[in-house]
């Protein structure tokens, strides 16, 4: 029996030893303190669908920001893509449905959920959304229908307010730099509004006499100036605090889709029956630069008869400024692509873009390294691919003019960006700049973050003390 013991202690002694070499000679934990060598190998399945690849996680570096109290297992940020539906008058509105669908940017654009500003009976079509911005200083979502205007609490998705004000609105809207004001188009009259940010209140009128159909709307970086430009050929641009005229920009064919310069010292615009754009000085009204896409023969297939049916009735209806204001981008309805061309006194197409769909609009991203275009394509700038696709639920794709980009802190809206391609970017970008006042943004957690379902049993309870 002792012989039998001491064998089996042997047999023993000598297996630890093997493990313990094989531990000591085995890679090190990738990011381990005495890491020495490469990745843990993956296993033969390691790509398989539904297995994916061992990632070993990182290892823990030194705290930092204000600790997470106990028991908070809360994701505090979001990064949120918002798009309305039906967002474009070019497109069957009835495959994506109606309403706001948001999105998760951070996770491969993932559906999050449907909100329904205005509900319609099913028996009748929904009215096509117009135009959508939203102000961190009011946390509040502004969306726009040919016929009414709404505002959605972003942290709570319930309706603010609702309008329809004399009954010819509504257009593109957009907030002002101090977020409490808003201006907004009518429905193809010659006047905007302008309204109060919290409750809707009209607060003023801006008539523009020769301007008739008003369609799309800008600001300047500081909010003192709307740049007003009807489906026609007079833009004018008016002072957010009086209401009066301070300039006119007259062009030679009809104004489309419009985006302004860092400093709104100029102003780039689509036209009618041109594919390319053309360059204003907002100052003096004289424009500066005609532009023409002349990588493809647009002119030949524009001038066929009987004209090709192109949506919007332009060769190109949507154009944007990269953040750096280098790159002028400019959408193709013709041939189906975006053209880039390089924003200097003498502008050359540097680059272009095919595209599964039609682009009738171009909106960069809050951090201007990615594009969404209303095609549903989501491009990213510096490698000029597509990288993504807003889906529905359904997992349809969708069609868009009107969505925005989002961050959010505990429900409260951090940053968001302009539906226009200005080159001063979204309103924190624009106070880096030096062009734009500082943007209040609620501080405040917004809680509850779930909608109650019934009253609380235990309401007013105080907290217990742990032991």
């Amino acid at each position: 029996m002792k012989k039998v013991l001491l064998t089996l202690a042997g047999v023993l002694l000598v297996g630890s030893c093997a493990v313990a070499l094989a531990q000591s000679a085995a890679p090190s934990r990738p990011g381990a303190a005495s890491a020495q060598s490469s990745a843990i190998p993956l296993p033969a399945n390691a790509n398989v669908v539904g297995s994916g690849p061992i990632v070993m996680p990182p290892v823990p570096g030194p705290a930092s920001g204000p600790a997470r109290p106990r028991g908070d297992f809360t994701i505090h940020g979001r990064h949120l893509v918002y798009v309305t539906l039906p967002g474009s008058l070019e497109r069957p509105m009835f495959p994506n449905g109606s309403g706001i669908v948001v999105l998760d940017a951070d996770n491969n654009y993932a559906f999050v959920k449907r909100i329904h500003l205005w509900d319609y009976s099913g028996s009748m079509a929904p009215e096509d959304i117009s135009g959508v911005a939203a102000s961190p200083a009011t946390n509040m979502l502004y969306l726009t229908a040919r016929g009414r205007m709404g505002a959605l609490d972003l942290a709570t998705d319930k309706t603010v307010w609702t309008t329809t004000l004399d009954g010819k609105c509504c257009e593109r809207p957009q907030v002002s730099a101090d977020g409490k004001t808003l201006v907004v188009g009518s429905n193809l009259q010659d006047y905007w509004y302008k309204l109060d940010a919290r409750t809707g209140k009209l607060l003023m009128i801006f008539h523009a006499p020769g301007s008739m159909g008003a369609h799309n709307l800008n600001l300047s970086a500081d909010g003192k100036r709307a740049f007003m430009s009807p489906n026609g050929k007079l833009l004018q641009i008016a002072d957010t605090e009086t209401g009066k005229i301070v300039q006119k920009i007259q062009f030679p064919e009809n104004v489309r889709v419009q985006a302004l310069n860092k400093d709104s010292s100029k102003i780039y615009v689509n036209q009618n029956n041109f594919l390319g754009y053309m360059v204003a000085d907002t100052k003096t009204g004289k424009i500066l630069q005609t532009v023409e896409v002349t990588s493809v023969d647009w002119r030949s297939v524009w001038n066929r008869t009987p004209r090709p049916r192109v949506p919007h009735g332009c060769p190109s209806h949507g154009i944007a400024l990269t953040p750096d204001g280098k790159e002028v981008w400019v959408a193709d309805a013709l041939f189906h692509k975006i053209h880039i061309f390089s924003n200097t006194d003498n502008p050359k197409e540097i680059a272009s873009i095919d595209t599964p769909d039609d682009v009738f609009w171009i909106m960069f991203g809050i951090d201007g390294k990615l594009v969404y275009a209303s095609s549903g394509d989501v491009i990213d700038v510096a490698t000029r691919k597509i990288v993504g696709v807003t889906k529905s639920e359904w997992g349809t794709k969708m069609f868009s003019e009107k969505e925005l980009d989002m961050t959010f802190i505990d429900g409260r809206l951090q940053r968001v960006s302009n539906q226009f391609g200005n080159e001063y970017g979204d309103f924190v970008t624009a106070e880096k700049l030096g062009v734009g006042p500082h943007m209040p943004v609620m501080t405040e957690p917004a809680y509850p973050i779930a909608t109650p379902t019934g009253p609380d049993p235990n309401q007013g309870m105080k907290q217990a003390s742990a032991q």
